[in-house]
């Protein structure tokens, strides 16, 4: 039979705990993601910056930088470090032009501004604002740039410090391949929204996604990030796995996500074999019930002569006896079949946004600034990675969707990694510390959900 839990509105105290997550989650955000935004309003709403007065504080960040920098490079106060400190970090030189005797930075100042430093001399370089501005005549974003000539002491030694920075960010950083992929495509997603250019997928994209997945293991999940959840009452209901088999298929057949079982990675003998079953499974059409799934997944559990091809094959690849013992048995059962299946399944970010508010909203600023920002269609869900590990009694699922964090009050925006991790575990559940859907069948079998989200911003 199958059982599952109802929905139980939370109560006050649900609300109030809910309501505090909700704000430390807020709180975060905004310290970690524009910990330097605050420090440039601190100079720009004292109205002086020494004897330089700046912006009023309606002004933008892009206008803000633009200030401190034009100060920084007329004035003979090069030395003062509080500032320099807090622009360098935000130049990023750019691929053409590592290499060359003579370099171009650019810093993302806003979703369609960015300011560009072109090199031409050993002490001399032009720096150029590019921006959009609303002209309420024509009722439409135009184009605008200014630029401006420096040369001199000043010059040459603030490009000794970008320099500084660019060699840094390279030697220093243990992530310095997914720092430099990061940099480059959010410096494209500033250009093309500049341009009002519809961003199709790009060559940034593709290798942004490629560094992720390169991670392996424990790395999948970074010590550092803005947030992290732990949801222990993950709700799902049936329709959310109508897709269930069709998942599967997918990420079987195109070979795209890492799928590992008992911590090994899927051999081409395995994956052969399962891409033959989930492919005769994908002819059932309709809705299934979590019966009719256990019962479809005992049809394509592995025969006894699949089993020896398999371990045969995983002891070509010298994988311990012990492993091998563990794969087969994943492999041969409706349990472990029934946990590639669970976790290949698209529905768990959803209902992990769903129980975090906070999370969802910062899904759905993305989505709402197409219309004026077409290149975040690029960060809208469609750049994502899926890591799989099953077994016979659990499985865990890590999937990647790369998305843009818009911080509103500086208008400016960080690149993010919302990481939804998703386990479950037949064996040692504890119903009230946890689950809301129970599968039991004659052979014992219950999953239940536990998830997280983690948020990797970059600058």
């Amino acid at each position: 039979m199958v059982s599952v839990t109802s929905y139980t509105y939370p109560t006050e105290t649900e609300n109030d705990n809910s309501q505090f997550q909700s704000q430390k989650l807020r709180e975060s955000i905004n310290t970690s993601l524009e910990s330097n935004i605050s420090k440039f309003n601190t100079m720009e709403q004292s109205g002086l910056l020494d004897n330089c007065r700046t912006l009023s504080k309606d002004a933008t960040f892009r206008e803000v930088f633009r200030s401190l920098l034009f100060y920084i490079l007329d004035s003979f106060h090069i030395y003062r470090h509080d500032i320099n400190d807090k622009l360098v970090p935000y130049f990023h030189v750019t691929p053409e032009s590592e290499n060359a005797n003579y370099k171009t930075w650019i810093a993302v100042t806003g979703m369609d501004s960015y300011t560009k430093i072109e090199q031409t001399g050993s002490n001399k370089f032009k720096v150029t604002d590019m921006y959009r501005e609303f002209n309420d005549e024509k009722k439409c974003l135009e184009q605008k740039y200014r630029d401006r000539d420096f040369s001199g002491r000043n010059v040459e030694e603030f490009i000794g410090l970008l320099s500084a920075h660019d060699r840094l960010e390279k030697d220093s950083n243990a992530n310095s391949k997914l720092t430099v992929a990061a940099d480059i495509l959010k410096q494209e997603l500033a250009i093309n929204n500049r341009d009002d250019r519809f961003s199709l997928q790009s060559e940034a994209e593709k290798i942004m996604m490629g560094v992720l997945k390169e991670r392996e293991g424990d790395k999948l999940i970074p010590e550092k990030h803005l947030h992290q959840t732990d949801t222990k009452k993950l709700t799902l209901y049936e329709k959310e796995f109508n897709s269930l088999i069709g998942d599967t298929f997918r990420q079987i057949s195109e070979g795209s996500s890492r799928i590992l079982c008992c911590g090994v990675k899927i051999n081409d003998t395995i994956r052969n074999l399962l891409e033959h079953k989930v492919a005769e499974l994908e002819k059932v059409k309709g809705f299934q019930t979590y019966n009719s799934y256990e019962e479809l997944f005992n049809k394509i559990i592995f025969t006894n002569d699949e089993c020896q091809l398999v371990r045969d094959s995983l002891n070509e690849d010298s994988v311990s006896s012990e492993k091998i013992g563990d794969i087969i048995s994943s492999l041969s059962t409706s349990s472990g079949i029934g946990n590639l299946y669970y976790a290949c399944s698209q529905a768990f970010h959803g209902a992990n946004d769903y129980v975090h508010s906070e999370v969802l909203t910062l899904v759905e600023n993305v989505g709402g600034l197409v219309s004026n920002y077409p290149a975040f269609v690029a960060l809208n869900g469609r750049n994502n990675a899926l890591f799989v590990d099953f077994s016979e009694h659990k499985f865990k699922q890590t999937y990647y969707i790369l998305r843009a964090v818009q911080n509103n009050e500086a208008g400016n925006f960080k690149l993010a990694n919302f990481i939804y991790t998703t386990e479950t575990n037949l064996l040692n559940n504890n119903t009230d510390a946890g689950s809301v859907i129970e599968i039991k069948e004659s052979s014992s079998i219950k999953r239940t959900f536990t998830g997280n989200v983690t948020i990797e911003a970059f600058n």
